[in-house]
């Protein structure tokens, strides 16, 4: 039963999806709704029957297996995957019913209304794919999943049509695509040349010479996925999508599934020698760097977060770095800071939003007065930019916490200190920038006369706020269950 309902979960919105593509106004706004919430229904019927009848149990139903493939698609339950399962089918659906007022004609900044159809389309097909992506248990369903993310991503990018926007598309396409031909085909070609199985499970047959070339393989592609250092410059372009489409590609699903790719790989193919680990140290430390260079110098509201994104992810990948040496802390701490990440970052852009929805601008040197315009919105943006600072009693505090109180690896090797202390300074530079933002933005003599929102969008917020100061504590049990199968520590 657990293996139907979890298929569903993302075969559902796959066919909303499609049925989307011939629908508009309020035929789409109920199929796309539909869609979304019977992805997360199902999910957390995934969630209530794992926790009550598995107990952090690994289910692996291969679908379809042949004689020269193996098997070649099929499906994983198991702590991880119905974690970041349920956070993506709850996210998507929060953001989604934001997005049906912010995609109205309503919106000052972006009046829609016509043609918000084939938004839905891409946006429903985006959360299909990253469902999909989530349960697969071979390199050809991750590879599939994977392309189609990114080509929902181009079509929620390029959305408005504009130069700019049909430009960040492409980018935001080909980027990840050149990480996917080169990490997935790679691990399909050893699957089918040597292991004769493209299940993941194979990777713990794979001879120790070859693990860690095929790891920097489909590190690449987790780089490209996820805007890390070099191949970052799409996600700040990305900022063309309509806000909806930003909070959820950026919190639940095309940069975290970069993590999460490489997280799925660490979990089978087991502790990498030690120069992998000074390889993603550096490459992390670079990473977060480029954030720390340009928070100060930003103005455009969705462009700030755009790179708290970059180092956000660049935070989980230094979870990631330690379990490359064997330590489930490191893993555990980067699945945890890619749930706490989803809510807070979904609630910064869905409050940027309402600055496009109610006052026509992302400029934040055009905002000010938001505690007599907008109350709830300026509650929104303070606990987000705080919260995303890494300020207690919001969400990424914690994760944070158990990232940089699991420092075993500094035992293995004195660089372990670079990474942790970047992962410090971009907290630092991003509280001094926030704190800058909120007092300019929510003080001060407001910049229009009165601003309108609407009931979906302050509920959406409000929703959010509770699940920013909620979700370590309700989802902490299930990120302990998380490990390698077979081998670390």
């Amino acid at each position: 039963m657990i293996g139907l309902l979890a298929t569903l979960t993302f075969t559902v919105p796959l066919i909303g999806g499609l049925l989307l593509f011939k629908l508009d106004e309020r035929k789409a706004d109920a199929v796309m709704l539909g869609s979304f919430i019977a992805a997360m229904l199902l999910q957390f019927g995934v969630l209530t029957e794992y926790l009550l009848q598995y107990d952090h149990e690994t289910v692996h139903l291969a679908y379809i297996t042949t004689e020269r493939l193996g098997e070649a698609y099929g499906i994983i339950i198991d702590p991880m995957s119905v974690l970041i399962g349920t956070v993506v089918a709850l996210a998507g659906f929060i953001f989604m019913f934001y997005g049906m007022e912010y995609m109205s004609e309503r919106n000052v900044g972006h009046p829609a209304g016509k043609g918000r159809g084939l938004f839905y389309a891409w946006m429903t097909l985006f959360e299909g794919a990253t469902l999909g992506f989530i349960y697969s248990s071979t390199f050809l369903g991750l590879l599939i999943f994977f392309e189609l993310m990114g080509l929902a991503c181009w079509g929620v990018v390029s959305y408005y049509n504009t130069p700019a926007g049909r430009r960040a598309g492409f980018k935001a396409f080909i980027i990840p695509n050149v990480g996917a031909m080169i990490g997935f085909y790679t691990a399909i070609g050893i699957g089918i040349t040597q292991l004769h199985d493209l299940s993941l499970f194979s990777l713990s047959h794979i001879s120790d010479s070859a693990k860690p070339w095929l790891f920097l393989a489909l590190l690449i592609a987790g780089y490209t996925k996820s805007a890390q250092f070099p191949t970052y410059s799409w996600i700040p372009d990305a900022m063309e999508a309509p806000t909806p489409a930003s909070a959820f590609l950026h919190g639940a699903a095309m940069v975290e599934m970069g993590v999460y790719l490489v997280a799925r790989v660490l979990q089978f193919i087991g502790p990498l020698p030690t120069w992998i680990f000074y390889f993603m140290a550096t490459m992390v430390s670079l990473t977060l760097l480029i954030p720390i260079l340009n928070y100060p110098v930003q103005n455009d509201a969705k462009r700030l977060l755009a790179y708290s994104t970059v180092a956000e992810a660049g935070i989980m990948f230094v979870g990631l770095t330690f379990a490359t040496l064997g330590l489930e802390a490191g893993l555990k701490a980067a699945m945890f800071q890619l749930t706490t990440h989803a809510f807070v970052k979904g609630l910064a852009f869905l409050t940027a939003g309402t600055f496009t929805y109610s006052l026509g601008t992302l400029d934040m040197r055009k905002i000010r007065g938001l505690k007599d315009l907008l109350p709830i919105n300026a509650l929104a943006w303070s606990v987000a930019l705080l919260g995303l600072a890494g300020l207690p009693p919001m969400a990424i505090a914690f994760s944070k916490a158990e990232l940089l109180t699991g420092l075993d690896a500094l035992k293995v090797t004195p660089l372990a200190w670079l990474p942790v202390l970047m992962v410090l300074a971009d907290s630092a530079v991003f509280l001094w920038v926030g704190v800058k933002w909120i007092t300019w933005n929510i003080f001060g003599r407001k910049s229009v006369e009165r601003a309108s929102t609407h009931p979906i969008i302050t509920a959406s917020l409000i929703t959010l706020i509770v699940l920013v100061l909620v979700v370590p504590y309700l989802t902490y049990p299930i990120v302990h269950g998380i490990g390698f199968f077979g081998g670390g520590h």
